[in-house]
């Protein structure tokens, strides 16, 4: 009975603690991102770390600092790449603006014959509705701005002192268990390492295929700006469920610019972007991503949502990992375990209807035989 007890009063404690971890999540949204973003990150370039210590023999100060600067140059590299395809665009900016009126006037003429709504009411009804929003939207626009500066020069900060300051957190992490516990930790420690890195070069190799294809597809169809879009496309497919949606919108929109005739580019564009995405749904991310995080879709789709209302796009792309991480943490610790048996992917084969029914079966048999169990039948 006092056992019981116990293992209820546990279970009360971890729902309180997963709630207060969840309150301060939701306050402190905007430090804590960069916070977790530099820490995945940096047990990504870990290894780099680690080879310049042991095989070269370098000082640990200095090898930190050339694997921040490998890494900031990797990520400049594919902004400079990025901004390549955008000077080619910006030069032709005047050409698709034209063609894109034309568009939007297509667009007004068939509303007009569909709905009957003049092509002077829709004017002023989106007047009216830009006059409105239009304030709100630039207050955003320059907070997301500001932020994205921020992080910008915070998540190098913290990626140097997470690598530097390695060895004093693994500490911090044994001197919280007991001696007993300590192997406990080492396991959860390493496991999270493994995960993060798997996942993060899952999806390095995802993005590098889905921009191939996406890229390649597009060509061939002759749409311009290809390689722009297919990393574009890649890029967004980052953000889990929501980013694909948005790489289609975008797409399509800078398409119609480009060739006005909605047939030949719009439902072009969408094929070569649904075939692309068939292919990354149903192999590359089963089989590079999704084997590497063990979350079931309901968790995944939850977990995304819920990043994204706390931290925007940066939510949602940790979303995943983060889960991940959690659930490492539940299958470790007994009392949380329950937890992450709900966040992961296995279904026990017991609870599938179909051995149910034939267990149930077999107990209305029995009981007709012998309504009372606990008297055995009486031998004749």
């Amino acid at each position: 009975m006092e056992n019981a007890q116990v293992n209820y009063q546990k279970r009360i404690f971890n729902i309180l603690l997963l709630v207060v971890i969840g309150v301060i999540v939701f306050l402190g949204s905007d430090i804590l991102f960069p916070v977790i973003l530099a820490f995945i990150f940096g047990v990504l370039i870990r290894p780099i770390d680690s080879f310049l210590q042991k095989k070269w023999r370098f000082p640990k100060i200095l090898s930190v600092i050339i694997t921040v600067a490998i890494a900031i140059v990797i990520f400049a590299g594919v902004l400079f790449l990025l901004g390549l395809q955008l000077k080619d665009f910006f030069s032709d900016l005047p050409k698709l603006e034209k063609n894109m009126m034309k568009v939007i006037h297509d667009i007004g003429d068939w509303i007009n014959h569909t709905f009957g709504i003049s092509n002077l009411k829709q004017e002023k009804i989106v007047k009216e509705n830009l006059m409105k929003g239009g304030s709100l939207v630039s207050m955003e626009s320059f907070g997301t701005l500001t932020g994205a500066l921020v992080n910008f020069i915070l998540v190098p900060l913290y990626l140097f002192l997470f690598l530097f300051y390695r060895e004093l957190l693994l500490g911090f992490l044994m001197r919280l268990v007991s001696a007993k516990s300590s192997e406990r930790m080492q396991i959860i420690v390493n496991d999270i390492k493994v995960i993060i890195r798997m996942y993060i070069l899952g999806l390095l190799l995802e993005i590098a295929i889905v921009a191939a294809l996406t890229t390649l597809g597009l060509w061939l169809i002759g749409v311009k700006y290809s390689l722009f879009l297919g990393l574009l496309v890649a890029l967004l497919n980052l953000i889990p469920y929501v980013g694909i949606l948005v790489a289609n919108f975008l797409s399509c929109l800078i398409s119609l610019s480009n060739n006005p005739d909605i047939q030949q580019s719009v439902l072009g564009m969408v094929a070569v972007i649904g075939v692309v995405q068939l292919i990354d749904n149903n192999i590359l991310l089963p089989r590079i991503v999704g084997s590497k995080v063990r979350i079931n879709a309901l968790a995944s789709i939850l977990s995304v949502i819920v990043g994204g209302a706390l931290a925007g796009v940066s939510g949602m792309f940790l979303a995943i990992p983060i889960t991940a991480i959690l659930k490492v943490v539940f299958d470790a610790v007994p009392s949380l375990e329950p937890y992450g048996f709900l966040l992961g992917d296995e279904i026990p084969k017991a609870l599938f209807w179909t051995k149910k029914k034939k267990v149930t079966k077999q107990i209305v048999k029995e009981q007709i035989k012998n309504p009372n169990p606990e008297e055995k039948p009486k031998s004749e």
